[in-house]
């Protein structure tokens, strides 16, 4: 079985200092959430009798699902869970998860937007400018909200705050239609660190849709599109809840509670992210989303770790995006792996991202700019160059957007592994949904893999039969291939009695290495020069019996004439 994905050679990268923390049940934001399987509009009273302990905090904007309160230092959490789930009435109780904005400041200071037009890592933007520059199409920045800028402030929409926590949110109250950024600085004892105001969502916003030709500051990637901010991050991050509660409200979902966004988003931009699993609430906020025809955009984060730990990175349905350098190459910073699907400029050592913010420490004092690094400054780029790709072709559908993106992304010009496609080339991506002209062939890596999960035979003997504890599974290839690299996950208990081989289309033997372990999973991989295209046969030998296992996956990447 087989899913291709190109993956085109050429990635940026930035460094990051703001570290995501996640949330478990023994690590957790002091909220639950609690998905009822109806909606029950009355969970407070259900609660109370069993639970005193517990406050029903806030309905989000999914009726079945509430926020509650848990009380801090709470020992026997798990087992709070456990019994929460018992319960007639709930479907399932998860986590919140507290995420934070994905950049890295850098002091250093280049008046120069090379991100948008160098041969190396540029993402070819002045040529799509001259297709389209974005009229027509809207941006929506879930982040820390806007400021008043005169290279923001004539593409701005209303937008809305949707904090929920009123020492987060800074202006004394909740939820309310004033998005605009109070300042997210933190003292030692506030958040663990001190830093000032960062004005990210303004950052973000410039990045993606900042005004041209107005003889100040910089030009967006699109700045013939409007942005609409939503507020969801302030003082020491925000709120999964309320993140999933911006996607659906950023989309033009009708919702409760709200004033109704009038102008909902072709392409929703996350540059944020924690740790942890992608949460049922917010991969139901994304699917909203995306039905509703929005392209949800999200920072693949600056851990330098595989990004399948990162959410909402980690969601399906959404666009990951690492974040390359100017040197073309995958920043130190940047989070990689299979789930990343495109990268685009961020950033790394003294070339930062020029963008809009505030002069202010804390609050708002005047407008400036400033270079940032992050993939929080890659993600903007990919949305910008959404927002022209909706503009050209206001009928191109989420699939066909994210298919074009691939499909003409540029191949990187350093060495870079789970990258994803290549660097976003905004002028090829423009013409492949417009009909313009059809990208020249390249060579790119394309991904073949398994899917689903193989439970692996056990060798054993038995009065009746014997097993000799042999599994294959075949990867087909179409094409011939270059620089092949053949990755297999496996979960086991004991990867002693294991031996992993792969059969080259041309009958050739060649073992697997066993590179790493974590816990019972381990990562086995081969690398070869060229290879055929045909069925590659993948054989796990488990020679002791006793011990179960399970092929999580594997995957067969390879450099392909396109």
């Amino acid at each position: 079985m087989q899913n291709t994905m190109k993956s085109s050679r050429k990635l940026l990268c930035a460094a990051l200092v703001i570290a995501a923390t996640g949330l478990s049940a023994t690590s957790n934001a002091g909220q639950l959430i609690i998905t009822t399987k109806h909606g029950e509009s009355q969970l407070a009273d259900r609660l109370i009798a069993d639970f005193p302990t517990l406050t029903v905090k806030r309905q989000m904007l999914d009726a079945r699902r509430w926020v509650i309160n848990v009380p801090d230092g709470d020992a026997k959490l798990n087992n709070l869970i456990t019994r929460l789930q018992e319960l007639p009435f709930i479907d399932y109780v998860e986590n919140d998860i507290r995420v934070y904005a994905s950049l890295v400041p850098n002091d250093a200071y280049y008046s120069q937007q090379w991100a948008l037009f160098e041969d190396t890592a540029g993402i070819n933007a002045q040529a799509a400018q001259d297709i389209t520059t974005g009229s027509g199409a809207v941006i929506a920045v879930v982040d820390t909200g806007y400021i008043d800028h005169p290279d923001l402030d004539a593409n701005r929409l209303p937008g809305y705050d949707m904090i929920s926590t009123a020492n987060t949110a800074r202006d004394g109250d909740g939820r309310d239609d004033d998005a605009r950024d109070e300042g997210d600085y933190s003292t030692y004892w506030m958040c663990g660190y001190a830093s000032d105001s960062s004005w990210h969502g303004s950052h973000v916003a410039g990045i993606a849709a900042a005004i041209n030709d107005n003889a100040t500051g910089i030009s967006g990637v699109a700045p013939g599109a409007k942005f609409v901010p939503v507020r969801a991050l302030g003082a020491c991050g925000g709120y999964l809840s309320d993140i999933a509660d911006a996607v659906i409200w950023a989309s033009g979902a009708a919702v409760s509670g709200t004033t109704a966004n009038n102008n909902p988003a072709d392409v929703i931009n996350l540059s944020l992210g924690g740790a942890g699993t992608c949460s049922t609430y917010m991969q139901d906020a994304v699917n909203e989303a995306v039905n509703a025809g929005a392209v949800v955009v999200v920072a693949a984060g600056n851990e330098n770790v595989n990004a399948s730990g990162s959410t909402p990175a980690n969601c399906n349905n959404v666009i990951t995006v690492a974040a390359v350098g100017r040197d073309g190459a995958r920043a130190s910073y940047s989070n990689y792996g299979d789930i990343v699907d495109i990268a685009a400029p961020g950033g790394s050592g003294n070339y930062g991202i020029l963008s809009t913010i505030d002069s202010g420490t804390r609050a708002s004092t005047g407008a400036t700019y400033a270079e940032y690094q992050g993939t929080s400054m890659a993600t903007p780029h990919v949305a910008g160059v959404v927002a022209l790709m909706r503009s050209a072709n206001p009928n191109a559908t989420v699939t066909e957007i994210t298919d074009a993106l691939q499909a003409t992304a540029r191949a990187f010009p350093g060495t870079c592994s789970g990258c994803g496609a290549g660097i976003v080339d905004a002028e090829a991506a423009v013409n492949y949904v417009s009909g313009g002209t059809t990208p020249v062939e390249t060579w790119e890596t394309v991904s073949y893999r398994t899917s689903g999960v193989t439970v692996l035979a056990d060798a054993r003997s038995t009065p009746r039969r014997n097993i000799d504890g042999v599994t294959n599974v075949n990867i087909t290839t179409n094409n011939d291939g270059q620089n092949i690299e053949l990755v297999v996950i496996i979960d086991h208990p004991n990867h002693s009695e294991l031996s992993v081989v792969a059969q080259t289309p041309d009958n050739t033997q060649m073992a697997l290495t066993r590179m790493g372990q974590n816990g019972t999973t381990a990562v086995y991989r081969m690398t070869s020069a060229t290879a055929s295209a045909g069925i590659w046969t993948l054989t796990v030998i488990d020679s002791v019996a006793g011990n179960r296992g399970a092929m999580i996956r594997a995957t067969l990447q390879q450099e392909e004439l396109q």
